[in-house]
């Protein structure tokens, strides 16, 4: 094997642990559904995001957040 075509293996390998190592940090700190969403609720309170008259915008700024914690609404 030459040195090329080992320095990609070895090049394929840390990149795949890399991602790895990256998503079980990730699932550690997920947050539930109910406290995802609560976190998002706070969010937008706190920047003031009309929810009766213009109750679109909070829709897709809550699901925009709620994509950021891995959940779909």
């Amino acid at each position: 094997m030459s040195t090329g075509k080992l320095s990609i293996a070895v090049l394929a390998a840390v990149f795949a642990a890399s991602f790895g190592f990256a998503d079980s940090a990730s699932a550690a700190k997920k947050l539930a559904y109910d406290q995802a969403w609560a976190v998002c609720k706070a969010k937008m309170d706190k920047a003031g995001v009309p929810g009766s008259l213009q109750a679109n915008e909070r829709y897709i700024r809550g699901s925009n957040c709620m994509k950021r914690y891995g959940y779909r609404i």
